[in-house]
């Protein structure tokens, strides 16, 4: 069940609450993800004295670019925060594509370095921020109505944290794209701040809400099938 919020600063709120989530967990092993797009600018609002060597940082998705415009991880990494908990020797996860690296190859290393993880810290908690795009995509999992059966594939995989896939230039400018699934979500995520705004997204906000929906059409419906979702936003929906 998403919890939601539309009263005040839907930012500060957010951030206030993702701060409060982290501060809770202190003393625990925490996998932080975070989301690119206008959801990264959580980021900066969070309070680096909760960071300690328990909490390792990454991004939920990423884009198989070179471009350093264009990665997620790479605007994660320039952020104050990042930048002090480096300081602190608090370690990442880079799913961003080595040289010579292929699309699936990038995307095999972040799937095995997440499962490395949840090996390794077998009691840890994950937080992430998400967003809700217009067109209701979450993560970095794009709609694919016209293919339900390679959706399902790829992101309804049970065997998989991560998978890369190519999309067409019609639905997204970044084509080739690494993401956490869609079961990874719902199986690991604890909690999940979610930080979505403008009136453009009153429909795909509106369509998240169906939770018997298809996820191939409304991705982001996935929201509703986690363990402990906040959405904060400033639409009416």
């Amino acid at each position: 069940m998403v919890d939601v919020h539309t009263g005040g600063s839907p930012l500060d709120e957010a951030a206030d609450t993702l701060n409060g989530l982290i501060a809770e967990t202190q003393g625990k092993d925490v996998l932080l993800l975070f989301s690119g797009g206008s959801a990264m600018a959580l980021v900066d609002r969070l309070h680096p004295d909760h960071i300690d060597l328990h909490h390792t940082l990454s991004v939920l998705d990423e884009r198989y670019t070179k471009d350093e415009g264009a990665s997620n991880f790479t605007a994660l990494t320039r952020t104050s925060f990042f930048k002090e908990a480096n300081d602190r020797k608090v370690l990442s996860i880079d799913p961003r594509p080595k040289d010579m690296e292929t699309l699936q190859d990038a995307a095999k290393r972040f799937d095995l370095a997440l499962k490395h993880w949840h090996i390794t810290h077998q009691d840890g908690i994950v937080i992430a921020t998400m967003g809700i795009g217009e067109d209701g995509h979450t993560s970095g999992v794009l709609p694919m109505p016209e293919d339900e059966d390679s959706f399902n594939g790829f992101f309804l995989n049970t065997s998989k944290c991560a998978v890369g896939y190519r999309t067409t230039p019609q639905k997204n400018p970044y084509t080739d794209r690494i993401t956490t699934t869609l079961t990874y979500l719902v199986r690991h995520v604890d909690h999940a701040v979610v930080y979505a705004t403008g009136t453009q997204k009153r429909e795909a906000l509106g369509h998240m809400r169906e939770e018997d929906g298809n996820l191939a059409e409304i991705p982001a419906r996935i929201l509703n099938k986690m363990k402990d979702v906040r959405l904060f936003t400033d639409v009416k929906f």
